[in-house]
């Protein structure tokens, strides 16, 4: 009875001496978000594209990222056939995945409208085994992912897994912030550090 009760005592003992280990890293989320387009163009998609998107508002002029880090995992777009049912092309070029130590090359898928009914789609991942499949920092405004080409009035989906940031006033996102309420959180335009075409859906921005 005396030996039961003593390695009953080192079974409680083991793993309570110290504290365990563990991962002191935020959540780890995975969003989508959805955009539409204002005018044709062909944008440069960047880690700090995604990084900038969710962020949240410290003056009325100034807003920070809520990403550490971001990995993208899926771009889906849609272009509409135009009025004179004139064909329109999309495009996304993985032009991220072809540079120096990137272990890949360059892929482009690319898809045009037929019709009044057919718009011109695409759905695209970051080449597998590439970096830019992997985690990256948000603050990264010169790894370029992708180019991504649309025509007016397209929708573009993106999906991405982010890592949330612990301390929140440690990078500021790119563009001017206006009209911002304090404390609130926003989705930036996926273009928000050189424009404002590519404007979120249903959700608040600045």
């Amino acid at each position: 009875m005396a030996q039961s009760n003593q390695r009953t005592r080192r079974r409680q003992v083991v793993g309570t001496r110290f504290p365990p280990q563990f991962t002191p890293t935020f959540t780890v989320m995975r969003k989508k978000l959805r955009f539409n387009a204002t005018s044709a163009s062909t944008t440069t998609i960047a880690p700090v594209n995604l990084g900038d998107l969710w962020c949240a508002a410290a003056t009325t002029t100034s807003a920070y990222q809520l990403a550490s880090n971001v990995r993208l995992r899926e771009i889906e777009i849609w272009g509409p056939m135009a009025s004179d049912l004139v064909p329109v092309s999309v495009r996304i070029d993985w032009t991220g995945s072809a540079g120096p130590g990137s272990f890949g090359k360059s892929n482009r898928v690319s898809d045009t409208s037929m019709g009044s009914m057919e718009p011109a789609h695409v759905r695209s991942s970051p080449p597998r085994g590439t970096q830019i499949a992997q985690w990256l920092n948000a603050q990264d405004g010169t790894t370029n992912l992708c180019l991504i080409t649309y025509p007016d009035n397209a929708v573009i989906d993106v999906t991405y897994d982010v890592v949330v940031r612990d301390n929140g006033t440690a990078y500021q996102v790119s563009g001017a912030v206006a009209g911002a309420t304090v404390g609130a959180n926003y989705v930036r335009a996926l273009d928000s550090p050189t424009g404002t075409i590519l404007v979120p859906v249903d959700i608040a921005t600045i």
